[in-house]
């Protein structure tokens, strides 16, 4: 009976560590999904400046080769673009862990793109890279903050919990 118990603890604590460890992971797949995003803006500035094609078409070509397919938007000629671009922002999958201000800044890019010419097109990308940049540095610093104090609590909350139980 003693061993069961000591089985049953040992797996609360080591639960504990697992959400620890699976939390510390979302906070590097955020900043891992920005710099796809940065890829993306770039391959979409240049798909832009060299390429005659429509918006959306630009931004799938962008969003497939940067390894970003959830940005994909399909072409529909009855449905605004940027209709479109928010129902795939609004579609990006959880396991990218973007938070509200990334998203919220993927749905400012896409307001204004495509309402320009050339120069302005590329200058909105290039803004919003800049501004890409300042959301990856931050997801950054938080991985490396918060990621050893998540594992931290977890492992302390599994022993605790572990302790309780015993």
């Amino acid at each position: 009976m003693l061993y069961l118990k000591l089985l049953g603890c040992a797996a609360v604590a080591l639960s504990g560590l697992a959400f620890g460890v699976m939390k510390s992971r979302s906070l590097y797949a955020r900043r891992d999904s920005l710099k796809r995003v940065l890829v993306f803006l770039s391959s979409l500035a240049t798909n832009i400046r060299y390429s005659s094609d429509e918006i959306s078409s630009a931004v799938s070509a962008a969003a497939n080769s940067s390894d970003a397919p959830y940005l994909c938007v399909e072409a529909d000629r009855d449905t605004p673009f940027y209709d479109r671009w928010e129902e795939a922002v609004k579609n990006i999958p959880k396991v990218r862990a973007l938070n509200n201000s990334d998203k919220e800044l993927l749905l400012g890019f896409g307001e204004k793109l495509g309402k320009t010419d050339l120069e302005g097109q590329i200058s909105h990308i290039e803004l919003y890279r800049a501004l890409f940049q300042k959301q990856i540095k931050e997801a950054e610093d938080d991985a490396q903050k918060k990621s050893r104090l998540y594992r931290t609590l977890g492992i302390f909350g599994g022993v605790s919990a572990a302790i309780l139980i015993f």
